[in-house]
């Protein structure tokens, strides 16, 4: 049985209401099956999830990080803009253990907590549009935040070095539901804001009991890192200028991937194989001609097919392959972009 949650709205710099997310939770009814053996043969149930419904910018670097059981995954598509201005990311979380993936826009920075059970993360708004002498939009977004403008204008720091344009970072939490399939867990999983203007980077203290959140950026450039950081309770919302003296953040290794840009191009006809494990038994996720599938395991008995997840090339996968990351040819490439995108395929078999 699957269950589907999907709630959408608008990029940045749109008003929250629009906010871009999609929020699904799907379970498969394992309790029929004996073995894997039972499903070798089923052709494979697939969603492609885009990592970042919002703007590439100029070019656009893509990065992943695995639990340690390697069951979870979030997937960051990072923008910047024409002199590497701030432009918000995208991201794509799912967990195979849990049966639960969200996508969300318009976003400063991500990160999991240690135990990979809450993600944190920094809402972007726009405060003041960058055309001609600005356009003001602090009361907006002072309505959808519940930040009095004075508050906004004081957190807001330069989104551009070529026009007038300001943001400002709201920060929030998700919490992953042990269970998807109870009545009320999209509600608990759904997104939770704090009226706090802070959140330009955001970690996780060592301990997970914390979310640090970094100062706004010094400069107006997309990779600025945060020099100082408060410390808020993500139970209370309580929010402490500075973190405790022996408080340590929480170190994430992400992986590099490819940085998609319209003058590189990018091969979509093959990329090495991936393995995957099924029960006992061991399948390959193999890219070729720009078709990725997942390749029978070899023995007596094996029929040798391959199913197919979709087009590109893949990069890299969850333990059991339910969360494929790859590269894909976009639907509706936008001529002055890079005519490839990051996606995530979800495969139940």
């Amino acid at each position: 049985m699957r269950k589907s949650l999907q709630i959408r709205r608008p990029r940045f710099p749109l008003p929250s209401s629009l906010f871009p997310l999609l929020l699904s939770a799907c379970v498969a009814d394992s309790s029929k099956k004996e073995t894997t053996a039972d499903t070798t043969h089923l052709a494979p149930v697939v969603i492609v999830t885009p990592v970042n419904r919002g703007s590439h910018g100029m070019a656009e670097r893509v990065s992943w990080a695995f639990s340690p059981d390697r069951k979870a995954v979030l997937v960051v598509a990072d923008p910047g803009g024409v002199e590497n201005e701030p432009v918000p990311n995208g991201f794509f979380f799912g967990d195979e253990t849990r049966a639960f993936q969200i996508q969300m826009d318009s976003v400063w920075d991500v990160a999991p907590s240690p135990n990979w059970k809450w993600i944190g993360f920094g809402r972007a708004y726009a405060v003041v549009a960058g055309g001609g002498t600005g356009t003001d939009l602090l009361t907006d977004v002072s309505r959808r935040t519940s930040i009095d403008t004075a508050t906004l204008r004081a957190g807001s720091f330069p989104a551009s070095g070529m026009s007038l344009a300001r943001a400002v970072a709201q920060p929030g939490i998700i919490h992953i539901p042990d269970d998807p399939r109870v009545v009320a867990s999209a509600d608990s999983a759904a997104p939770k804001l704090f009226p706090v203007a802070r959140g330009w980077r955001v970690r996780w203290t060592a301990d997970g009991s914390t979310l640090a959140l970094g100062n706004s950026p010094a400069r107006a450039v997309d990779n600025e890192p945060s020099q100082t950081w408060a410390a808020l309770d993500p139970t209370t919302g309580a929010l402490h200028g500075t973190l405790p003296s022996n408080a340590g953040l929480a170190d994430v290794k992400f992986t590099g991937g490819p940085t998609l840009d319209r003058s590189l191009p990018i091969d979509l006809t093959q990329s090495p194989s991936i393995q995957i494990q099924r029960g006992k038994d061991v399948f390959t996720i193999q890219s070729m001609r720009g078709v990725i599938t997942i390749q029978d395991p070899p023995g007596q008995g094996s029929t040798g097919a391959q199913r197919v997840v979709g087009a590109g090339i893949a990069l890299a996968a969850t333990a059991g392959g339910r969360y494929i990351i790859a590269l894909a040819p976009k639907q509706n490439p936008d001529p002055n972009g890079s005519p490839v995108e990051a996606v995530v395929y979800t495969v139940t078999w």
